[in-house]
């Protein structure tokens, strides 16, 4: 009943954190909801699991963490490279004393 109730829970928060991928004000906002909604996905697998006695769903969650991971990474390191934001401080003069 306790993972039944946590499941639904996740679900909850999966919704939450799909509206805020969808109206993220900031592509690292949609990141950051991203990463959350993938995490509660993964969660929801493994309570799952543990509700049903499945082994496979306990698979899906892997899965769904380890592509987490690398998609989260992959999302970062192309906003970084095609970022207009200019640096943050300025570039080092190398004839400075």
């Amino acid at each position: 009943m306790i993972a039944l109730a946590v499941a639904l829970g996740l679900c909850v928060a999966g919704g939450v954190f799909a509206v805020r991928f969808a109206r993220g004000p900031t592509p690292y906002d949609r990141i950051l909801a991203a990463h959350a909604l993938w995490s509660a996905a993964a969660l929801t697998a493994a309570t799952l699991g543990v509700l049903l006695q499945a082994p496979t769903l306990f698979d899906a969650a892997i899965v769904l963490v380890l592509a987490e991971a690398v998609l989260v990474l992959a999302a970062i390191k192309t906003l970084r490279r095609n970022s207009f934001q200019p640096a943050l401080a300025p570039p080092e003069d190398p004839v400075a004393p």
